[in-house]
């Protein structure tokens, strides 16, 4: 026997089954419930992240790391900075600068922004697969992170926004020593 096509009517004029009816509900129950959540969370969620943003030319933001740079402390694990702030400069396929030096238990405020195109910040500690931070870094806008080490160690800086053909070469390294 061969299937056939059901016969011609207008399925829009059918009244509605009981099945149908539940599941729809569902849906519209399900999506204003995430509608109202999402606004929601933003105000009252622990895990937004604390940033400040500001609008800023991609050259001045990285004339301003480089002079970050020159008031940093040179180390053999990288630069140590001279106060609180850190600033970190994105750029295809890089990090400037690769490698800073951060004391365990006190906050530093993380300057970022981008010179080229979008990049992805996030951090990876060494020997554990799960990431601790991942934050998108947009050019013409400077975002101050403020993040505490509680734990010593080396983090990695990885880029998780695809920026071209070197993107898996751009890692920059966080050595978090001891607190005193």
């Amino acid at each position: 026997m061969p299937i056939t096509p059901p016969p011609e009517r207008n399925w829009w004029d059918l009244p509605l089954g009981i099945h149908e009816k539940v599941w729809l509900s569902l849906v519209v129950v399900v999506g204003l419930g995430l509608f109202i959540m999402m606004p929601a969370w933003h105000v009252l969620g622990g895990q937004n992240s604390s940033n400040t943003s500001f609008r800023v030319a991609p050259e001045a933001y990285f004339e301003k790391t480089t002079q970050w740079t020159k008031g940093a402390e040179q180390t053999a694990q990288g630069l140590k900075p001279p106060g609180q702030d850190v600033y970190l400069a994105a750029l295809r396929f890089a990090w400037f600068p690769n490698s800073v030096v951060l004391r365990a238990g006190v906050p530093y405020r993380i300057h970022l922004s981008s010179k080229d195109v979008n990049h992805g910040f996030s951090l990876h500690r060494d020997g554990e697969a799960s990431q601790k931070v991942n934050f998108q870094v947009v050019p013409g806008y400077e975002y101050v992170l403020t993040m505490n080490f509680s734990n010593p160690g080396v983090y990695h800086i990885v880029c998780q926004e695809y920026c071209g053909i070197g993107h898996q070469v751009m890692v920059g390294k966080i050595t978090v020593e001891g607190g005193d």
